[in-house]
């Protein structure tokens, strides 16, 4: 007797237009906040950070933020489960890499 063991199929929703744009957004956050980190790792420890830099790091994260939090109205209503998801964790990454700017900023 072969018993045989079937699984169930899932069903997972294909990508829309604006889960793409999403997974950019978020893409595009880590990416800063990695940059960020490598500039304040090659920082010499009596040298203060740049201002212009740090300035450029915050606003752009916070640009990333609330494209992220705009992008996740439009998923909501066009897209998937996976653009709402990348549109928050965007969001969540745009403030996370604000505080990170900031912080190093402060340290200096």
């Amino acid at each position: 007797m072969e018993a045989s063991l079937k699984l169930p199929k899932l069903d997972l929703p294909k990508p829309e237009k604006w889960d793409f744009i999403a997974i950019g957004i978020l893409l595009a956050s880590v990416v800063l906040i990695g940059a960020n980190l490598v500039m304040a790792g090659k920082k010499a420890p009596e040298a203060p950070f740049s201002n212009a830099a740090t300035t450029a790091f915050i606003f752009l994260q916070l640009a990333l933020s609330c494209v992220g939090l705009m992008a996740l109205g439009k998923t909501a209503k066009e897209g998937t489960w996976w653009g709402n998801f990348a549109s928050l964790a965007a969001m969540l990454a745009g403030m996370s890499g604000v505080l990170l700017a900031t912080a190093l900023w402060a340290a200096a």
